[in-house]
């Protein structure tokens, strides 16, 4: 008689338990490097949305695009920005979406992942030019050419947190489509280490995740650990596109000092940053 050779009921288990033990190990690797891989492709999209915004300006004599609700134009509509970046996404309200503008950090359903500074508006609505034309501006406008191009932001990554259509350019009653951010970040309340999220933050429309927010910058998406920190906290990576067209990823700890409060000035958002500290 021929005896057949097989595995016994506890040898599979040996293997199965070792098994077990590597996938454990590996696993946080395996997360880390996913994570790695998707901010590599976050800051790839955001310099494309970047350069984008540096050609519109070279059409328009170092101009970036209009961000006002008075003459209802954004930097998203088609009509403006549809030539430099063709929108991937059909959007019924005449805007542009997904491709390029999506953090594939970013939660499910976002449509829009970023954001352009308030700062490099060609044009700004009534209240907000009051406020810069005041005893204590809280930045100042700059064009393409700008001092310091290398330091100076133009476009961000920031919180999808509103429903469109519906919240910008214009209140629609269409079926929502997606998530997107505010048009233009870093022009609230507060010294440029607050829009960082330092010292308490800057106050800012918060959509889906809550009332207000503390913070214009979103870190979230480029956290190299599981955390129990919510998503609106000043934790983790953001990609950042300066004027010069380069991209590049810091902390919340790169961008300011969260014991004093002060921007490190490693990234501003106007031209007197150092003024305001």
């Amino acid at each position: 008689m021929r005896s057949t050779k097989a595995f016994t009921l506890v040898e599979l288990l040996v293997v199965i338990g070792i098994i077990a033990v590597l996938m454990g190990l590996l696993l946080p690797s395996l997360m880390l490097a996913r994570k790695n891989a998707q901010t590599i492709q976050c800051a790839s999209n955001l310099r494309q949305f970047t350069t984008a915004l540096i050609n519109y300006s070279i059409d328009y004599r170092g101009a970036f695009p209009p961000n006002s609700a008075e003459i209802d134009q954004y930097w998203f509509n088609q009509a403006i920005m549809g030539r430099y970046l063709p929108s991937p996404v059909a959007m019924i309200d005449g805007t542009i979406a997904g491709g390029a503008l999506v953090c594939p950090g970013d939660l499910e359903g976002a449509i829009r992942s970023y954001s352009m500074n308030f700062f490099a508006s060609s044009y700004i609505s009534a209240a907000p030019r009051a406020m810069l034309e005041g005893p204590n501006p809280p930045g100042k406008m700059f064009k393409a050419g700008a001092k310091e191009s290398s330091s100076l932001i133009l476009a961000i990554e920031s919180f999808s947190s509103w429903e469109s259509p519906g919240h910008e350019p214009a209140m629609q009653t269409t079926p929502i489509m997606g998530y997107v951010p505010n048009a233009i970040v870093g022009f609230y309340q507060g010294t440029p280490g607050q829009r960082f999220g330092a010292n308490g933050g800057a106050s800012f429309p918060g959509g889906r995740f809550g009332e207000f927010t503390d913070c214009q910058v979103c870190y979230f998406r480029h956290r190299n650990q599981r955390t129990n920190r919510a998503i609106t906290q000043a934790v983790g990576r953001t990609n950042i596109g300066f004027l010069d067209g380069h991209v590049a990823a810091f902390s919340q700890n790169d961008l300011a000092d969260f014991t004093t409060g002060a921007s490190r000035l490693v990234a501003l958002w106007s031209t007197i940053d150092r003024d305001l500290q």
